[in-house]
């Protein structure tokens, strides 16, 4: 099952979802070729009513295969760390919580970028990779891509990290990082509240 958003859209490409799952309404949308997931993309960025679909297909073809071969791709990674005293590392770009994330380069590998990512967006080093999260994605339109349908598919490969060091944060200015804060599990749910739905996803075992 791939969920993907779109803005706060929730995209299930998967054709055995449990539509009453969680008590949540749930539309269903059939698709037929590359055109119809265009048109519904077009759609759902302008309007103002979030709504989470499932995507299945009229003629039984692999959607999620469909749609990685027609759009871009933009694979990165990132990292949910958390220091000694139990607590989480996050960043605050353009007023949301987020946690450091980027674009993995070419040859690189995800858990390589993570790393890398969290130490040149913080500051810090002598991180420590535990074990490997779900990968979230995400969709959205790129100005760099000069046609009609410019939409990009991100994939993030997320680790979780230990830091046992002191060092001080120094949030990256250059990607537009405001503050890196350290917080705690008793206070995360207000930053949860203010943050991306696909990092909610991750940040929710986290909660107190």
């Amino acid at each position: 099952m791939y969920k993907v958003f779109l803005n706060e859209h929730q995209l299930f490409w998967d054709d055995e979802i449990d539509c009453s799952s969680n008590g949540d309404v749930i539309n269903v949308v059939e698709i037929e070729d590359v055109v119809d997931v265009f048109k519904l993309f077009s759609k759902l960025e302008s309007s103002k009513c979030v709504v989470k679909l499932i995507i299945i297909s009229k003629n039984g073809q692999n959607l999620m295969q469909l749609l990685k071969n027609n759009i871009t791709q933009i694979p990165a990674a990132g990292g949910l760390v958390i220091n000694n005293k139990q607590k989480l590392l996050m960043i605050k770009r353009m007023g949301k919580w987020d946690l450091p994330k980027g674009k993995i380069e070419k040859n690189e590998l995800p858990e390589d970028a993570a790393v890398r990512e969290v130490e040149e967006e913080c500051g810090i080093g002598k991180l420590k990779i535990t074990h490997q999260l779900p990968s979230t994605f995400h969709l959205y339109r790129s100005p760099y891509i000069k046609k009609k349908n410019n939409w990009v598919l991100k994939e993030t490969h997320w680790y979780e990290m230990t830091y046992s060091e002191q060092e001080k944060l120094v949030p990256q200015v250059e990607e537009q990082i405001e503050e890196a804060r350290w917080v705690s599990c008793d206070d995360l749910q207000k930053f949860y509240q203010n943050t991306y739905g696909n990092l909610q996803d991750l940040l929710k075992p986290y909660l107190p």
